[in-house]
């Protein structure tokens, strides 16, 4: 039908034919145009819209009832549980008590800037002020949610594209030199932990694969470890596939590395033994004198006590993995070689974390050819 001009308000209104869903007649009725041209405008564009399968039907409710009800428990079967946790903390703890009012077909660019400000100054516990990678990563959860909505026709755009995201500063990495390095290892050479702290420097495993590495994992006798399983924390301990398929990677081992765990499997056999039927088989390579695995969170209160122990700079455990990555850059490895190790998605993402490292090897770079073109040194 044509537009049409509501008597009583003095406006003009539409009402437009939709494709039936599922043999049910749909209709499209708005009003409210102060005028016969803009309803016509509007009229014009739903209609073709709606020919081309374009259109999109914007969705009744609230954003906290689209992501709380409707989004989150669509992703659950197909997220890992650790995922799954964090957004539900974002989508409760930053998103919903500051834009799950708005209706979501009214939501803006404008209203999710005001939000990324508001969480940047007063989002934490407490009305602390949260850093702009928190912030960062709230919006990357509503950028997911309000695409899929876009995908699922129940919106017609992403607002969040539009949005502008408070500037991150990169910190610089905290890592420890080589000789830090050594030192760390010589002073905890007799702590149980040892052989995870070794296997941490030595090869940049995260947390979660050096809590999740099975024996079956490692072939000592080759020399390497494959990267197959994850233990991390959600709401409970949860182990799992690594997150990316890059993480699930071979990577070789040192010798030195193969002898400390030659004599820790050694170590776990007597333990078994001893303990007999209270022995808890788990398969993995880190345990307790009963087979039980340390929780993700103990591994990390050990490292800093142990850092703390030997004297030196207390990094997270995490820059252990950094540690690793960089003494291999400066050292020459090549980077490619170097991301495949460490489990990056792509090159890029080592180059990006490593810039620091990079940088410097590019301006010996330049000092080697500017030497040999006869420069000063």
């Amino acid at each position: 039908m044509t537009v049409k001009k509501d008597a009583e308000r003095g406006t003009w209104y539409f009402v437009v034919e939709l494709p039936a869903v599922a043999g049910k007649r749909q209709q499209l009725k708005r009003r409210g145009f102060p005028t016969k041209k803009a309803a016509q405008a509007e009229f014009d564009q739903v209609s073709t819209e709606s020919r081309k399968g374009s259109f999109v039907r914007p969705m009744r409710g609230t954003v906290a009832e689209y992501l709380v009800d409707i989004w989150l428990p669509s992703k659950r079967s197909t997220l890992r549980p650790s995922t799954i946790v964090g957004y539900e903390k974002v989508v409760n703890r930053r998103l919903v008590p500051l834009i799950g009012e708005y209706q979501l077909a009214a939501l803006d660019a404008a209203a999710v800037e005001v939000m990324y400000g508001e969480l940047l100054s007063s989002g934490g516990v407490g009305g602390a002020p949260l850093s702009a990678k928190t912030v960062a990563n709230a919006g990357g959860v509503l950028s997911k949610a309000l695409r899929d909505a876009v995908r699922l026709k129940r919106l017609a755009y992403n607002v969040s594209a539009d949005a502008e995201l408070p500037a991150r500063v990169r910190p610089e990495q905290s890592t420890w030199t080589a000789d830090e390095a050594t030192r760390f290892l010589a002073a905890t050479t007799d702590d149980r932990p040892f052989p995870m702290w070794r296997l941490a420097l030595s090869t940049g495993m995260r947390r979660g694969e050096l809590c999740g590495l099975r024996w079956r994992d490692l072939d000592l006798d080759d020399g390497r470890a494959t990267i197959a399983s994850t233990r991390v924390v959600a709401r409970e301990v949860v182990t799992g596939e690594p997150k990316t398929k890059a993480g699930n990677r071979v990577v070789r081992l040192d010798a030195e590395t193969i002898n400390v765990l030659r004599a820790w499997r050694k170590r776990t056999n007597e333990e078994r033994l001893v303990a007999g039927a209270a022995w808890i088989d788990t398969g993995l390579v880190f345990v307790d004198a009963l087979g039980e695995p340390p929780h993700p969170e103990t591994v990390t209160r050990w490292w800093r006590k142990a850092c703390e122990a030997a004297g030196l700079p207390v990094i997270r455990l995490h820059d252990a993995r950094h540690t690793a990555a960089t003494l291999m850059l400066r050292d020459g490895v090549p980077v490619k070689v170097v991301s495949q190790r460490l489990g990056h998605a792509d090159i890029a993402v080592t180059m990006r974390v490593y810039q620091h490292v990079t940088a410097q090897d590019d301006q010996l770079a330049a000092d080697v050819l500017g030497s040999a073109l006869g420069g000063k040194t």
